[in-house]
């Protein structure tokens, strides 16, 4: 039979007081004459007393928890962005909650749902529908949300994020200072903010080199490794192919780089590549790829900053935040393009 756990009767026998005092002393919601205070402590610690976060909220009208909605858990740019949080709501004591939708916006409805029923204080989301712009407004003074990585029409803010344009900007004109014109995109879903940003960082940068678009090397597709891989066969297979590649996020960099290998093409030889996000295995494959690396972990710190900021009851300035990104340069693309 398991032990019982203690009771906050034990701890006030323990230390000689009121229940009421061990709940002002767990709690903070009242002063306690600083020897008392310590023989709670004490009596906490002997016995190994662990307050009910649920009950302490009825008290405090506070759950310390905080909600964290992503779009795909096994991403490093998300893992990397958690961190962020985690450690900037440490100091606070928050508890974190973290729902992964896979892009799936009945996924989305159901975990905002779970995340407002169990009444956390703020929310971070990384989230995929136009929706949710509205419900940051009506949720404004209940609960606080943060926007990451993505924006909405008509969202003013919070909002914290990568500069997308201009990190596909620096990308796409590494490639054109090697010498590619004939550059193609892997440009992702583009029914997300991010993704369009990116689309138009590439645009940019081609046309401010007087280089014309060719419709046909722009391929939109899910973000996933399954998806590069289909989109690179799909480009590569043309009758007149680019010979370089900009691909917007980091898993379709994955999949291009193995359906490149599976296509018998050598990189950069025959066709270079730039990813957009940096990832452990892009600095060790094969060849070592040149990317634009978003600041995820401080996306994440900045986001859980701005809600704790909300959470006060104070505004946050500026309201929207785009963080600059870094061209890492490997061996993905020839520093001189001979054809």
């Amino acid at each position: 039979m398991g032990k019982i756990a203690p009771t906050i009767s034990d701890v006030a026998y323990r230390a000689f007081v009121s229940k009421t005092t061990v709940s002002h002393v767990v709690n903070g919601t009242r002063y306690v004459e600083e020897g008392t205070k310590q023989r709670v402590l004490e009596a906490i610690a002997e016995l190994g007393y662990r307050p009910n976060r649920v009950a302490r909220s009825l008290t405090t009208k506070r759950t310390g928890a905080i909600g964290m909605i992503v779009s795909d858990a096994s991403n490093q740019f998300f893992g990397d962005m958690l961190r962020g949080v985690e450690e900037a709501l440490r100091p606070a004591n928050y508890a974190l909650i973290v729902c992964n939708t896979d892009e799936a916006l009945e996924r989305e409805d159901h975990y905002l749902n779970l995340l407002l029923g169990q009444r956390v204080e703020g929310i971070i989301a990384a989230a995929t529908s136009q929706k949710w712009a509205v419900l940051a407004q009506a949720e404004a003074s209940h609960t606080p949300i943060v926007f990451v990585d993505r924006r909405f029409e008509g969202l003013d803010g919070p909002y914290v994020g990568a500069d997308n344009v201009g990190g596909a900007y620096q990308g796409v004109c590494h490639l054109i200072r090697c010498g590619y014109r004939e550059i193609g995109i892997l440009a992702g879903f583009q029914r997300l903010s991010a993704m369009r940003e990116r689309l138009q960082g590439y645009q940019g940068a081609l046309g401010d080199a007087g280089i014309e678009l060719n419709d046909e090397w722009l391929i939109t597709s899910e973000l996933s490794i399954e998806a590069g891989r289909a989109a690179t066969q799909r480009i590569l297979s043309l009758p007149h192919r680019p010979r370089a590649l900009f691909v917007n996020n980091n898993l379709l960099s994955l999949g291009a780089l193995l359906e490149i290998k599976a296509m018998g093409l050598r990189c950069p030889q025959e066709i270079a590549l730039v990813g957009f996000d940096d990832h452990p295995w892009a600095a060790v494959c094969d060849p070592p790829l040149t990317v634009v690396r978003q600041p995820s972990r401080a996306i994440g710190s900045k986001a859980a900053e701005m809600l704790c900021t909300l959470i006060g009851g104070e505004a946050v300035e500026p309201p929207s935040v785009e963080m600059a990104c870094e061209l890492v340069v490997r061996q993905s693309c020839c520093v001189q393009a001979r054809w």
